[in-house]
C-alpha cells in the first residue's frame, strides 16, 4: 500500500526560551517491509545545524539551534510503500523455536541480549498474567504471541494519553487499561519473561481514513529466528502488515521517541499540539 503523511508538530512556550539539541525520528524506516519514496522535514525556527544519522532504532535527524523562541514547529511530508500484506509469510528456522522458553543460540544470543533483558521485577499480578497466557499457549512459541496479543486487545480498555512516559507493566495490570504504549510495555516484558528478543516501535497506522483525527501509534517487534523482526499491535489485537508504517524502535520507548530534546528558560512552561493526515 502507498501511504502519503503529513505530520505537524507545534510546542509553544509561555516565554521564549533556548532550545538545546534535538533529534527528529520522523523518518519512516526503508526495508524489507517498507520503502521510503520520498521524505522532507521543514522546521521552524530555522536550526544553524542539522545532521542525518544513523541512530539505535533507525534513521535520525539532529539539529541545533542558537536563538531565543516562543515556539517550536515541525513539519514532515512522507511517502511510503508498505509490502507485507501476509504476516505470517516465513517459518521458525529451527524445531527449538517452537517452544517456549525462545532460546536463540549463538550469535544471535549476545546481539539480541538489550532486548531480552526485563527491566525490572515483577510481581505476582505480572507473574500469573504470563502464566494464563503461557497455559493457553501449550507451550507454544507463535501460539503465546498470538494469545498474548489477542488477550491485551479484548480485556483491556484503551484511553488517549496524550502526554507522558509508558505505565509500568504493573500499573496496567492493576487499572485494565492504558494507551498504546502501556500496552506495547506490557506485551514487550511478558515476551522478554519467556526469552523473547522484544522492541517497542514508534509509527503510523493506517486506522479509518474517514476519520480526520488521527494519532501516533506504537506498537512491537519480537525477533523470530527464520522470521526475523515480526510486529505484534497489542492495541488492535493483530499481527503488524501493510497497514503499519515504522518510525524507530527501540529496547525502551524513549530510543523510539519521535522527538526528543530539552529547552532552557526559567519558569517557562511548554505546550504541544500536532496534526496528522494519513492518505492513501
Amino acid at each position: 500500500m502507498l501511504y502519503k503523511i503529513e505530520h505537524i508538530t507545534r510546542y509553544s512556550f509561555s516565554k521564549e526560551v533556548f532550545l538545546e539539541p534535538h533529534i527528529i525520528r520522523l523518518r519512516p524506516r526503508s526495508d524489507s517491509s517498507q520503502t521510503l519514496k520520498n521524505f522532507d522535514i521543514d522546521v521552524r525556527p530555522t536550526p544553524i545545524g542539522t545532521t542525518k544519522i544513523v541512530d539505535v532504532g533507525g534513521d535520525s535527524i539532529f539539529l541545533w539551534f542558537e536563538e531565543l523562541t516562543d515556539s517550536l514547529e515541525i513539519i514532515s511530508r512522507s511517502e511510503v510503500e508498505t509490502h507485507r500484506s501476509n504476516p505470517f509469510d516465513y517459518i521458525l528456522a529451527s524445531d527449538r523455536a517452537h517452544r517456549l522458553p525462545m532460546e536463540y543460540g549463538a550469535p544471535y544470543e549476545t546481539v539480541l541480549e538489550p532486548y531480552r533483558i526485563p527491566s525490572s521485577e515483577f510481581g505476582d499480578k505480572f507473574e500469573g498474567f504470563v502464566a494464563k497466557i503461557m497455559l493457553e499457549s501449550e507451550n507454544s512459541s507463535l501460539k503465546f504471541l498470538s494469545s498474548l496479543t489477542s488477550y491485551i486487545n479484548q480485556n483491556f480498555e484503551y484511553e488517549t494519553r496524550e502526554e507522558g512516559i509508558a505505565q509500568e507493566p504493573e500499573d496496567t495490570l492493576f487499572k485494565m487499561k492504558g494507551t498504546c504504549r502501556d500496552f506495547v510495555v506490557l506485551f514487550a516484558e511478558a515476551c522478554r519473561s519467556m526469552g523473547f528478543a522484544a522492541r517497542f516501535v514508534s509509527g503510523y497506522t493506517q486506522g479509518d481514513l474517514n476519520n480526520m483525527e488521527n494519532y501516533l501509534h506504537a506498537w512491537a517487534e519480537v525477533y523470530l529466528p527464520g522470521g526475523g523482526w515480526r510486529g505484534y499491535d497489542p492495541t488492535l489485537g493483530l499481527a503488524v502488515a501493510d497497514q503499519h508504517i515504522s518510525l524507530a524502535s527501540g529496547a525502551t520507548p524513549i530510543e523510539a521517541s519521535p522527538v526528543a530534546g530539552s529547552f532552557r528558560g526559567t519558569d517557562a512552561v511548554a505546550n504541544i499540539e500536532y496534526d496528522l493526515a494519513i492518505s492513501t
